[in-house]
């Protein structure tokens, strides 16, 4: 029952027996590399998606800014005025907020979720609910999770990204739930964390509760009281029958995440700000928000009454290819991704090629997207996105590739261990034996099938850029490469409309089987180790080294030098590669079309030119025909000649084997 009480803050003082600073429950989370509002969208779906009824198909989420109405501003106000500690920080930013003509909030609602249920104390009340306990007092309770797969939360620590989201570190907590005997109970209840202070000759750990106070913690308002304390507030109620939470984050820290720190933050509007949860929602819940699922969760926005509409795949046409991705390893026509040693079955893999794709939101780009993608998108058993793993970009700027890989169920429990408190990584380091194996490898073989759909064989040092060539470059269009690529430049011209997703084939395609093992490179910092023994003996390093007795000597690959230029050669257009041979042996030049889905054409069409190769140009003036080259010597420069096709994109690839 509610207590006599009026409704006040509660200032939680350290026990004899210690506590944990406000500071200190803020520092869980450690420091995120992402945004706070991205950090927000992460963690409270993640909090509303692990609440979800089982018999229930829909998770409703809302994100709402809004300015607090002249109707209700006076009992915002009354909140901030009574019971607020004197010293330190709290009492000022409280006295701040009752004397504000105005107050912003960001309201964050679900429905179609089972509410905070269970004790209202942690010292009391043994129970199997216990989301109250752990959102609204405990720190790191973890207790009741389901670390078997339908749990993305297994740390307790999320609900931290409320408090780092709010100005002045406070929020408001309003819930229904259905008992076990199914009776219907509110509660409501105000959080805040500050900083530690002393008061009266005591130290206060600098959490603060506004509710009915007691004489060691502080009990929220219950029921009808509950019910209109969050009506007096104008926050959103419930159905008949409806449970579910809303969470109010006071003065929400706008800052704007695409700009660089400054001394001066520089706020976005709420239009703009709306936006950007929109695009966070789409590209950090895209899997959950699929249509068709058995259960799916749907994500509204708005900002100051206006709706948002939140990107899909329908949309936005780099989600689509993800979406693509998803359902082509949802359906078995991907591939399993395993271990060696010890033999596991890691999870899922597949991937579509992008053409004409490319990534502009900055919320995307927060999570580390941005123009053609060339990223895997990493999931496990609750389907939030954990990462985007990136791997190397095509060379051609508007073709792409993006990927989908999710964990095998028996294998999510360890990587659920493996993640921060974040939950967007997976760290071998927090693991030991087998299970750091499994994680290890994973980084091995997503960083191999990346270089593989990429086309890259060795480290590539150059961005593609444009090189206009002219007026013949009106028939041929613009040559695209860059000084220092290694093995494959591309020669883009118009691109021809086309919008197949079909995977074609890859730079794979044209590699050698014979040739030595080379070391590929994925731009993403995961630790992958030598699984086997063979494995362990293959040399790191691309150049050449002394035959040793079980080992295999490697060559390093062909680079790519400058940028291809046109000539004419024998009265017919041509395009000349400068290429550096990095010691003897074999080489193979190839020449294919770029298709729409990013792939490769091995054969032409009926009566369609198709580029080829010239021959080999070396230092003396020579010219070696055909697209095979054999060198013996020390490392030198030659030049690749290859037939022009006007109005096709080329990609020219060089292969080599000692």
């Amino acid at each position: 029952m509610t207590s006599a009480n009026s409704p006040t803050w509660y200032s939680q003082p350290f026990r004899a027996d210690g506590g944990i600073t406000a500071e200190g429950l803020l520092g869980q989370l450690g420091r995120p590399q992402l945004s706070r509002l991205t950090m927000l969208v992460r963690e409270a779906a993640q909090n509303s998606w692990d609440a979800r009824h089982a018999d229930q198909e829909e998770v409703r989420f809302t994100f709402d800014l809004r300015s607090v109405g002249a109707a209700h501003i006076g009992e915002w106000r009354r909140l901030f005025a009574t019971g607020v500690p004197q010293t330190g920080d709290t009492g000022g930013a409280f006295k701040r907020l009752s004397q504000a003509p105005s107050i912003r909030c960001l309201v964050v609602s679900d429905r179609g979720t089972r509410g905070l249920g269970g004790p209202t104390r942690s010292d009391t009340g043994q129970s199997d609910r216990r989301e109250w306990l752990r959102f609204v007092l405990n720190s790191g309770d973890r207790e009741g999770t389901d670390l078997q797969g339908a749990s993305g939360g297994t740390f307790g620590y999320g609900k931290g990204a409320f408090f780092l989201a709010s100005k002045v570190g406070c929020t408001f907590v309003y819930t229904r739930f259905r008992e076990d005997n199914g009776a219907l109970r509110s509660r409501f209840i105000g959080v805040a964390i500050r900083k530690s202070f002393w008061e009266g000759g005591a130290r206060y750990t600098g959490r603060h509760w506004w509710g009915d106070p007691a004489t060691d913690h502080c009990e929220p308002l219950l029921d009808a009281t509950a019910d209109a304390a969050a009506r007096n507030l104008g926050l959103p109620g419930f159905g008949t029958d409806e449970t579910g939470t809303t969470i109010v984050v006071v003065e929400p820290d706008l800052t704007d995440p695409t700009l660089p720190n400054t001394d001066v933050a520089e706020e976005m509007d709420f239009n703009t700000a709306g936006n950007y949860l929109a695009d966070a929602s789409a590209w950090n819940l895209w899997p959950i928000m699929l249509e068709g699922r058995a259960q799916r969760m749907t994500v509204s926005v708005t900002a100051n009454g206006v709706d948002i509409p939140v990107p899909g795949p329908d949309d936005d046409v780099t989600l689509a290819f993800f979406v693509d991705a998803y359902r082509k390893a949802a359906a078995g026509g991907g591939e399993v991704l395993s271990c060696l040693k010890p033999k596991k079955e890691l999870g899922a893999f597949a991937s579509e090629y992008t053409y004409a794709a490319t990534v502009v939101s900055p919320a995307a780009r927060d999570l580390g997207l941005e123009g053609a993608p060339h990223h895997i998108c990493l999931l496990r058993g609750p389907e939030l996105v954990t990462r985007y793993y990136a791997g190397p970009e095509r060379p051609n700027p508007h073709v792409g590739y993006a990927g989908v890989f999710k964990v095998a169920d028996d294998l999510d429990p360890v990587f659920a261990r493996s993640e921060p408190p974040t939950h967007d990584a997976w760290a071998y380091q927090e693991l030991k034996g087998p299970e750091a194996t499994f994680v290890r490898t994973l980084g091995r073989r997503l960083k191999e099938r990346c270089d593989t759909i990429s086309g890259a064989t060795g480290k590539r040092a150059f961005k593609v850029g444009d090189y206009a060539v002219g007026n013949v470059a009106q028939r041929l269009g613009h040559l695209l490469a860059g000084p220092g690529g290694t093995g494959t430049a591309i020669i883009d011209v118009s691109p021809r409309p086309g919008t197949s997703f079909a995977a074609g084939p890859t730079a794979e395609a044209h590699e050698d089987p014979q040739a030595p093992h080379q070391t590929g490179a994925s731009g993403a910092a995961w630790d992958s180790p030598r699984e086997t023994e063979a494995d362990a003996a293959r040399p790191h390093e691309p150049e050449a080294k002394p035959s040793q007795p079980g080992r295999t000597t490697a060559t390093r690959r062909p680079t790519l030098l400058s940028t291809p230029r046109y000539e004419v050669l024998a009265g017919r257009p041509v395009l000349v590669q400068q290429v550096r041979l990095h010691g003897s042996g074999r080489n193979e030049g190839h020449a294919s079309v770029v298709l729409a889905d990013g792939g490769t054409e091995n054969v032409s069409p009926a009566g369609a030119d198709s580029p080829t190769i010239h021959g080999w140009r070396t230092t003396d003036g020579s010219v070696v025909l055909g697209d095979v080259f054999y060198h013996s010597g020390d490392p030198t420069d030659v030049e690749l000649i290859v037939n022009a096709v006007p109005d096709v994109v080329v990609e020219i690839n060089v292969t080599g084997q000692a």
